[in-house]
This record gives C-alpha cells, structure tokens and sequence, in this order.
C-alpha cells in the first residue's frame, strides 16, 4: 500500500453561496412602512400649508388692490368699507360663522383686538365704523390698510366648523 499524503487529498475551499438580496428581512419592511407614512404625512402637511395660504395670499392680494384704488381715486368712503368688508370675509374664514357672523360696531373692533397679537384696532375704529357711511370725507387710511394687513397676515388655519 502506498502511502498518500493527507494533505494532497484536501480540496479547495469552498465559498458559500452569494447572500441573495431577496427576500429583505423583517426589519426593512418596518422602516420602508415608516418612511412611506412619513412621506405621506409630510405631503399631506406641505398640501394643507398651501391651501391654508391661498385664502390668505388672496385676501392679502384684494387689500393690496383696494390700497392701490385708494391712493389712485381718494375715495375715503369706497375703500374703509372694502376694508371692512375684507376683514368680516377673512374672520369668517378663519372663525366659527357663530362667533364671527353677529358681531358689529365696537364689538367687532372688540373682537379684531382680541385675535390679534400686538395689533390695536382702537386707533381706527372711526376708520373702520364710521367712514364707510360718510361721503366727502378726507381721512387718511393707511393705518387701517397697515392694521388689516398685518391681522390678515396672522391668521393661522381656517376654521373648519362654519
């Protein structure tokens, strides 16, 4: 009998089969859930922000037109009553139509003060009250066009109890 030498009868070493990517471990599936919800909310955030804005970038826009009609024609009369106006519509947007509906004269001034951060309507309130009912009136409105704007540009979401 020959004697082999046992080192000769060893083979090569074997490498394992490549780790197939497929089927992904449980784990994975967790984070691609979570990632997909957090897509979905932050689409649904970024889509909320944007209608929340057009109802005010619209009113911004309209106080905007108002102002520039005003410095054009000086109708005291036609412009605080746009004013006016504008602030109830963007109020009944932005409150309940219970709240906001009923409320008139030093009330409603009452009311734009109280929904306000460091905007006093007081100062305007003839503005506001009055001069929309008084023809030939001289008064100039840029106080009121800066208050509104700056109460317009405050409002947070719009309510959504009507």
């Amino acid at each position: 009998m020959a004697k082999t030498d046992p080192l000769a009868q060893l083979k090569d070493i074997h490498l394992p089969e490549p780790i197939s990517w497929w089927p992904l471990a449980p784990g994975w599936y967790v984070v691609m859930t979570v990632l997909f919800l957090l897509i979905i909310g932050l689409c649904y955030w970024v889509y909320k922000r944007h209608i929340n804005g057009l109802a005010k970038q619209k009113a911004l826009n309209l106080l905007s037109i108002y102002k520039e009609n005003y410095m054009k024609d000086r109708n005291v009369q036609i412009a605080s009553a746009r004013v006016s106006e504008l602030l109830r519509r963007v109020a009944l947007v932005y409150f309940p139509r219970t709240e906001v509906a009923s409320i008139h004269g030093d009330d409603w001034v009452e009311f734009l003060n109280k929904t306000s951060k460091n905007i006093d309507f007081k100062p305007v309130k003839a503005m506001l009250l009055d001069s929309p009912f008084k023809t030939g009136e001289t008064v100039n409105l840029n106080p009121l066009f800066t208050r509104a704007e700056q109460w317009i540009r405050q409002r947070g979401a719009p309510c959504l109890n009507s």
